[in-house]
């Protein structure tokens, strides 16, 4: 039997299709970026209810089935383009494999979306602190968005079936922008979730201050939480962030 390209996996259920489109709540002024279009199949949902759907399709194999719709189609990597400035709505059955670098890369252009992920992954966007599915791309979702898990799929409507079970999440944006030097802080922080943040901030010296010796990290960071980082809200990770900012102002 054929592997899949790239392992992908294509929902066919036309019911569930129909409600992935509905839920995006589409007006005829809008316009759609769809990442992940693959033989069309969401596609041709979107086209019915949207002025304009523009689709990010990464395998060249797929580009003849995208091309029998009304769309505007990019043949590239979802992680190599920016999302277009003319997007009103970002939709997406993703990769699942490329989950946390998409939904960073949604959360930083500031639009409404609404994407289907793993379960699982899911979960993580709507965590609460000291639970094990807290995380950073729990921070980064619920500071820059309010996500909303809607209704799950059956991994039994996807050709070939996969392994998992799948959620569509909406993602409504906030006031707040996308801050690099956040994002690189949290990052650093959930390397070590279940160590204090000062303990996180030492592990990751070499990183975020180019010192070899602990002791200097450690004379550095005193007025730091001894709180561990999994059992932060995001308000106390955000007054953490501004600490951080002012020991090195360069790299943050």
């Amino acid at each position: 039997m054929r592997k899949p390209r790239l392992s992908q996996v294509f929902l066919h259920n036309e019911d569930v299709l129909r409600r992935i489109a509905e839920s995006a709540n589409i007006t005829k002024n809008d316009t759609v970026f769809e990442i992940g279009g693959g033989k069309g199949q969401l596609t041709k949902q979107l086209v019915n209810f949207a002025k304009k759907v523009i689709v990010c399709e990464i395998d060249k194999l797929l580009i003849p089935y995208l091309r029998e719709l009304d769309v505007e189609i990019i043949n590239e990597s979802i992680l190599d383009i920016d999302i277009p400035k003319e997007a009103d709505v970002i939709v997406g059955n993703i990769p699942y494999r490329l989950s946390s670098d998409i939904t960073e890369k949604v959360l930083r252009s500031g639009k409404k979306a609404v994407i289907l992920y793993q379960k699982e992954f899911a979960d993580r966007l709507v965590a609460k602190p000291s639970t094990n599915d807290y995380s950073r791309i729990t921070i980064l979702a619920q500071l820059l968005s309010t996500p909303k898990r809607l209704f799950n799929v059956s991994r039994n409507n996807f050709n070939p079936v996969p392994k998992v079970d799948s959620t569509l999440v909406e993602f409504t944006p906030k006031a707040e922008k996308y801050d690099e030097g956040f994002s690189k802080f949290t990052r650093i922080l959930f390397e070590f979730k279940n160590k204090s943040v000062k303990n996180a901030l030492i592990n990751g010296r070499r990183e975020w201050a180019g010192i070899e010796d602990k002791r200097k990290i450690r004379d550095l960071i005193t007025n730091f939480t001894e709180k561990k980082v999994k059992d932060l809200s995001i308000e106390e990770i955000k007054d953490e962030y501004k600490k951080a900012k002012l020991l090195n102002k360069e790299f943050w």
